[in-house]
């Protein structure tokens, strides 16, 4: 009965612990979804950035603003809740917005809010990596304390166990 109820709590501790360092979701699937769902932005509102073409360069394609507009329903419904540093997006979809309408009012080029897209895109993927390896690191550190403490319990378990029978 001891050892049951020292196992059962030790399994719980570890699962708890699993819990605290664990993101709702693996951001990797979220990208998948947000993938799924920018394409449907991009059948409703009739605009592709990626086939976009013979647009001036402070001219915003016929339902660029709209799209946009969806694919940052995208990021804030799939990528912001299952991200460990959620303003690294929105300050991207702030950032995006300003750009925009900096297009629009003649002030920055389209190339130069896709190279600062891009920069940012790749910003977020060294951020994410190393959310990563700080949730698998804290991981590690978990297991390794409840290992250590169920081996503690156990080995306490059985002295006490023991101890009777030496007498």
């Amino acid at each position: 009965m001891i050892l049951k109820d020292t196992l059962g709590a030790a399994v719980l501790a570890v699962s708890v612990a699993a819990c605290a360092t664990t993101p709702p979701r693996d951001i990797a699937a979220a990208r998948q979804d947000l993938d799924v769902y920018r394409a449907q932005c991009t059948a409703r509102y009739g605009y592709d950035p990626d086939t976009a073409s013979g647009l001036g360069p402070h001219v915003l394609g016929a339902g660029e603003r709209e799209w946009r507009e969806c694919v940052y329903r995208g990021v804030e419904k799939y990528l912001i809740p299952n991200s460990q540093t959620p303003e690294v997006y929105r300050n991207a979809i702030a950032e995006d917005r300003e750009m925009t309408a900096s297009i629009a009012a003649g002030k920055i080029t389209r190339t130069q809010r896709r190279a600062r897209v891009q920069d940012l895109l790749e910003e977020i993927d060294r951020i994410e990596a190393a959310n990563m390896a700080r949730i698998v690191q804290e991981r590690n550190a978990a297991d390794r304390v409840m290992r250590e403490e169920m081996q503690r319990q156990l080995d306490s378990t059985r002295r006490s166990m023991i101890q009777p029978l030496a007498r």
